[in-house]
């Protein structure tokens, strides 16, 4: 009985921060494959445990970028060549962002991508990236400062 009740359980956090948790992996990644493949394995870990995780939404978002940071490492390999073939790319103003964010550190950019796609303070980021909120604050500033820049310098291109 306790397994449907944790699917349930799993099924309405999935419902409620699936739009959320996928434009910030999205954004993470900047490739929508590599997003939902996170987002996806992140979700079928939790089933797999069931009650023991208190906090499903937490668990999720946490191992989720660690799923997606993975992802992304394995991609970056040079004999992966597939991964340039099956990149499933971004358009428009969507493509601009992640380009704005492609040059940020990939702490930089999960702080930044926590904080402004998925709406998390300072704390609650540092608790899901397993650091203190004022790392997290300290990553935020020099992001900004990294990105002011990037855009002063397109401005004058």
């Amino acid at each position: 009985m306790g397994d449907m009740r944790d699917q349930d359980r799993v099924e309405r956090v999935y419902r409620s921060v699936h739009p959320r948790l996928w434009r910030a992996l999205l954004s993470y990644t900047g490739d929508a494959e590599l997003a939902s493949d996170a987002e996806a394995e992140a979700f079928a870990q939790v089933l797999r445990r069931g009650a023991a995780v208190d906090d499903v939404a937490a668990w999720v978002w946490r191992s989720a970028f660690r799923i997606a940071s993975g992802l992304l490492a394995a991609r970056s390999h040079p004999d992966d060549a597939r991964s340039a073939e099956c990149s499933t790319s971004p358009t428009g103003s969507v493509a601009e962002f992640l380009g704005l964010l492609a040059d940020l550190s990939p702490q930089q950019r999960a702080c930044v991508v926590l904080r402004y796609v998925g709406q998390y303070t300072s704390p609650e980021i540092g608790e899901l990236l397993g650091t203190s909120a004022g790392t997290v604050r300290v990553q935020l500033h020099r992001a900004h400062a990294a990105l002011r820049h990037t855009i002063r310098e397109a401005e004058h291109a």
